[in-house]
């Protein structure tokens, strides 16, 4: 099934199963291992602030030259063991600029090149990387050899059969700003505008345009429309 895609299509692919698997971990449907058995993939969780691994999934410490140990001792180290010095200076500041503006249901992509117990000190592979949100201080990183990203598609394409609202919708939501995101959380959840107004200390005229925006960006006419994408996108837990 990945062979007949393109390879931006491909990516924006993994992109929405990582959303899919990262809210079923996030509330309790899946666990780390039932994500590996449906994509393969390396896990591990970073800290928002430091990127610093604070976690990593048995598999990576079999494929890359870090340890769980290592990682405990001293995460951020760990990571520089393991990636291209100039990827890591590009990609932290990237993905500090993202989170510093990002929703809880936002994801980043980016290609990183990583070592791996095969290769010297000076010698990378080349991968891509989805991240997320996953609580306060840590963020979810999947992470896939670009040379299997046909193979990973075509499994992350049926986990997205399963969730057609979402595979439909995916770039629509992904348009709204993370206010317009806050607005709809709090249409979903019975506000009306005045409330939206307080809860969010912003004027009742700038409610209605973020509503018309909303309406607009997701093509709804109603609030049974706007609570259907906020469950499928678990608003409910941002």
């Amino acid at each position: 099934m990945g062979k007949g895609l393109t390879e931006f299509e491909q990516l924006s692919s993994i992109e929405k199963g990582v959303f899919v698997v990262e809210n079923h971990l996030s509330s309790g449907m899946m666990d780390i291992e039932d994500i590996k058995r449906l994509i393969p993939c390396f896990i591990h969780l970073n800290n928002v602030e430091t990127l610093a691994l604070e976690y990593i999934d048995p598999d990576v410490s079999e494929f890359f030259r870090i340890t769980e140990e290592k990682v405990q001792r001293d995460g951020m180290a760990a990571l520089q063991e393991v990636c291209h010095p100039g990827d890591l200076e590009k990609n932290t500041a990237a993905i500090h600029s993202f989170f510093s503006t990002a929703g809880a249901s936002s994801t980043m992509s980016f290609f990183e090149r990583l070592r791996t117990r095969k290769r010297n000190k000076n010698e990378f592979n080349l991968h891509f990387s989805v991240t997320k949100l996953f609580n306060e201080r840590q963020c979810i990183v999947l992470t896939f050899p670009v040379h299997d990203v046909h193979n990973i598609t075509g499994k992350i394409s049926s986990i997205l059969d399963e969730h057609a609202f979402l595979k439909k919708n995916f770039e629509r939501f992904a348009s709204l700003t993370k206010q317009e995101k806050k607005v709809l959380k709090l249409l979903a959840m019975g506000y009306n505008n005045p409330k939206i107004s307080e809860e969010l200390f912003i004027s009742r005229r700038t409610v209605e345009n973020h509503r018309k925006r909303i309406n607009k960006k997701l093509e709804t006419k109603n609030l049974a429309s706007l609570i259907e994408f906020a469950r499928a996108f678990n608003l409910y837990t941002s």
